[in-house]
């Protein structure tokens, strides 16, 4: 097996949380005083990197812990329109009994990635590095690494975004990106991550 641990991020990879996020995200606009914006911008900005979308939607870097903090009590009263991707729970059963290890690794809290796995899910993940961190997601790698005592080339990052290969680099892991989640697969390729997975049948894949 190529990989010991294989880490999802959970937001746009493991739940299709992107329809629930654009529902809500001109009202939350409207709490905190930022841009809002139409279908036409939300597909656009798949294309940019996390800074940009902020700069865009005038959010100051001083906000954004509040923004994050309220938008997960707002998943968490609304739990039943997040789902996981159709296959996910699957794909995930057929990984673990290959007897690779699982973990999530996401700035929403454990409480809203577990609601929305369900129980059996959510018990075939071995480790759980969720809640905001002042160092980013490559600070939830490293102590993944170490709580593991994995080396960082067995150890594979799999997310939707710009920034989750941005976090892998740094923390020097292997990365693979899905094509279905907020960034646009052709912004994603351009960062050149080790995987790109196109459909959620293509995540077995891993194990080769």
């Amino acid at each position: 097996m190529k990989y010991d641990i294989a880490a999802f991020d959970f937001d746009g990879t493991l739940a299709d949380t992107m329809p629930w996020f654009n529902s809500i995200l001109n009202t939350v606009a409207d709490k905190y005083g930022f841009r809002k914006i139409d279908a036409s911008e939300r597909d656009e900005l798949r294309h940019r990197e996390a800074s940009e979308i902020l700069k865009y939607l005038n959010i100051p870097l001083w906000k954004l812990p509040a923004i994050m903090s309220h938008m997960r009590t707002l998943m968490q009263e609304i739990d039943p329109s997040v789902h996981l991707f159709d296959g996910v729970a699957d794909v995930l059963a057929q990984l673990k009994a290959s007897g690779l290890r699982l973990a999530v690794i996401s700035s929403n809290s454990i409480e809203n990635v577990q609601r929305v796995l369900g129980a059996q899910t959510a018990a075939l993940f071995d480790d759980y590095e969720c809640g905001t961190d002042l160092f980013g997601k490559s600070a939830k790698i490293v102590r993944l690494l170490n709580r593991h005592e994995v080396e960082p080339a067995r150890f594979l990052l799999v997310g939707d975004e710009m920034r989750d290969i941005e976090a892998a680099r740094k923390a020097g892991v292997q990365v693979g990106s899905v094509a279905w989640g907020y960034n646009h697969v052709d912004a994603l390729r351009e960062r050149k991550p080790d995987a790109l997975f196109l459909n959620v049948a293509d995540l077995p894949a891993i194990l080769d």
